[in-house]
């Protein structure tokens, strides 16, 4: 993923439809009931945001604020290239997570440990030291991140 490319956040009737055709998604149903089975959370869908990067990829983001932060403390994100799935990440945060955010993937499009530190963790390009704690299931790879 190019990290500096645009993003334009979409209207709420892209968002709809883009936010249905992920739900219909092997890996969205993989994460969330992941989330559902080794958590007991859930990620609400009603309120989808959407935005498209400069190359035309699309993504649809899914997430929980129970107490109204910046961060959400759960989420999932879903990157589409017309109808194809390129990129679909669940993350967790806060209390709950034994380090600072937990990145979970379907096992076989998870990225490489520091691949997903670089690009999603610290997208800035800043050398930072962390920890990553790596757990594979059949369905999900997780990395447990502490800085």
């Amino acid at each position: 993923m190019n990290t500096t490319q645009r993003v334009t956040e979409l209207d709420a009737s892209t968002a709809e439809t883009l936010a249905a055709q992920a739900l219909e998604t092997t890996s969205v149903t993989r994460l969330k009931s992941h989330f559902a089975d080794a958590y007991d959370e859930t990620v609400p869908t009603d309120e989808p945001r959407a935005f498209e990067r400069d190359d035309g990829v699309r993504a649809v983001t899914f997430e929980a604020h129970p107490d109204g932060d910046s961060q959400p403390d759960r989420g999932i994100t879903v990157h589409l290239d017309g109808e194809t799935v390129i990129q679909a990440t669940g993350e967790r945060r806060g209390e709950a997570v034994d380090g600072d955010l937990e990145l979970l993937f379907p096992t076989e499009t998870a990225p490489k440990p520091e691949t997903a530190v670089r690009e999603l963790y610290q997208p800035e390009g800043d050398a930072l030291e962390v920890e990553v704690t790596v757990t594979e299931t059949d369905d999900v790879t997780s990395y447990t991140i502490d800085a």
